[in-house]
């Protein structure tokens, strides 16, 4: 009885040794996953959801930095990005219409276990607005935007771009 015990706690520890972490890059990578509704109602809310990686494991605004003073929305034209470099703020929507970011707060991801690599989703509630609702027909979809998506972590890396889907913006 003792040998078999034995036996099973070798094999044990040796699966558990060949366990490989996963080995995601330092620099956080997005992936689009979905739009809750790719046709929606001038000012009502969709939800974009997209998978992060990160192999540093500092997903989040870091400590308790709750100063919402800065713009929630800015251009960037004329290469103009200060928004992602906001303290607080680390998910970025940009407007295809007119180049505006929305800028978010996510939590603060911890890793846990005794790997720092980590991977998730993020859903992201935006508020939906047809900027041509007062010059056509007031039940027409008449108004599409997509979104570049960016996030940045803790230590500032940004990660790459990536868009959603065609959203259809009618009137209501």
């Amino acid at each position: 009885m003792r040998k078999a015990a034995f036996v099973y706690i070798i094999l044990a520890f040796t699966l558990y040794s060949c366990i490989k972490p996963p080995t995601y890059s330092i620099i956080p990578h997005i992936e689009f996953v979905s739009v809750s509704a790719p046709n929606i109602l001038n000012g009502y809310r969709d939800t974009i959801t997209f998978s992060f990686t990160d192999g540093d494991g500092d997903i989040g605004i870091g400590g308790s930095n709750t100063d919402t003073t800065d713009s929630i929305c800015c251009g960037i034209q004329h290469g103009d990005s200060s928004c992602l470099l906001s303290p607080s703020f680390n998910v970025f929507l940009i407007d295809s219409r007119d180049s505006c970011i929305e800028t978010y707060a996510s939590a603060n991801v911890q890793p846990a276990g005794k790997y720092k690599a980590i991977s998730g989703t993020i859903q992201v509630i935006v508020g939906m607005y047809n900027t041509k609702c007062f010059g056509g027909c007031p039940c027409a979809f008449n108004d599409s935007v997509n979104y570049a998506i960016i996030l940045k972590d803790m230590a500032g890396h940004l990660s790459n771009t990536v868009h959603t889907t065609p959203i259809a913006v009618g009137c209501n």
